[in-house]
């Protein structure tokens, strides 16, 4: 048994075992099974109505891939459930995806508030309150660009910009691409748009944009509201192709070269700029079909090509973050330590890559 696993038992937080079992994407009955225990076993240690054994406490650890010390009471921690994010569909996913994606924010807002200690991250700053209800979607998004600095063309680098003001972006290995896609939160002042590793470029704009729209427009989110989720769709179809500029440029009649020209100038995909042409009258009803159906022969409506010198917008500010940190007294392994991690989850969850260099081994002849 690992020798701090009896006096991590003396001071066993439930809320942390159920945090741990989460993030490992595993239900109760899997850990039990695992840990050679019942379910209810699992359930009664998760509520705090019995507490594990320092034998069952280092099983475990070795279950989930995390220190025993993981699994102590006394740090501060967040807990979040469905009714505090903003889910696009409640019906795509269930409640065991949902709460692992939401188990890896906890732990990021724990990461968070450790950087907070030895550095300061940029304000938030978004050209509007968080949930003021400016007005219509379309509105918002225009309120938005003139605050940015941005009165016609594209938007430049949507995940960079809202990274210096204040936003946190991640893609989180826990993240569905096919079920989730992305979502948000407002944590305690600072929000957090969760991507998954996956999916076109071009489409994860237009989701950052989306999220947006929901934290500007939505204080209260109602995960899989359909009013909400065409709001926030019309504020991103806004924010990044403006009406009064758009329209003009939409290819009539419909050329998918063209179209595809179009969209990679405003950084959208052709399918998002095709709805936008049908949303403000150019395209038709079966116009949009006929587009999306060539799309579809094209196999780009999950696999659009994206230009080779083209890596997609990926959030940097963590990364920095952790490396800023690490000049001021909080190097990686520190960093770990207290949030009892090990140190490749850690580098992970940041998104930062392996350090180590790949071993290859060719096969030769003879």
């Amino acid at each position: 048994m690992h020798p701090d696993a009896f006096a991590v038992a003396q001071a066993f937080a439930p809320a942390r075992l159920t945090m741990a079992r989460e993030l490992a994407g595993l239900r109760k009955r899997d850990l039990a099974e695992a840990i050679d225990r019942t379910a209810a076993a699992v359930s009664q240690y998760e509520l705090g109505q019995a507490r594990p054994s320092g034998e069952t406490l280092a099983r475990c650890a070795m279950a989930l891939d995390v220190p025993v010390s993981f699994f102590v009471a006394g740090r501060p921690q967040l807990r979040l459930d469905t009714a505090g994010a903003h889910f696009r569909s409640l019906r795509t996913t269930t409640a065991h995806q949902r709460q692992q994606a939401l188990a890896h924010v906890e732990l990021l807002w724990e990461l968070i508030d450790q950087l907070d200690n030895v550095l300061e991250l940029p304000p938030l700053d978004l050209g509007l309150p968080l949930g003021a209800r400016p007005g219509e979607p379309a509105a918002t998004a225009n309120l938005i660009r003139t605050a940015w600095g941005i009165p016609s063309g594209p938007v430049v680098h949507l995940v960079r910009t809202l990274e210096t003001r204040g936003l946190v972006l991640t893609q989180l290995p826990g993240v569905d691409a096919e079920t989730i896609d992305a979502f948000s939160a407002a944590l305690h002042g600072r929000p957090m748009i969760v991507l998954s590793r996956k999916g076109n470029p071009m489409r994860q704009r237009f989701s950052v944009a989306h999220e947006l729209g929901h934290l500007l427009l939505h204080p209260d989110p109602a995960p899989g509201d359909g009013r909400h989720e065409r709001e926030a769709n019309t504020f991103a179809a806004e924010l990044l192709m403006p009406a009064d500029e758009i329209r003009d440029r939409l290819p009539t009649p419909v050329d998918i070269t063209d179209l595809k020209e179009t969209a990679d100038g405003y950084g959208v995909s052709v399918a998002a700029l095709a709805y936008r042409g049908k949303d403000l009258g150019v395209y038709s009803e079966s116009t949009l079909r006929r587009v999306m159906a060539t799309l579809t022969k094209l196999g780009w409506r999950t696999g659009e090509p994206v230009g080779s010198r083209y890596p997609g917008e990926r959030p940097e500010l963590l990364i920095r973050a952790a490396e800023l940190a690490q000049r001021h007294g909080l190097p990686l392994p520190l960093l770990a330590d207290r949030l009892h991690l090990p140190l490749p989850r850690l580098r992970d969850l940041l998104g930062m890559p392996d350090p180590r260099p790949r071993l290859r081994l060719i096969h030769g002849d003879g």
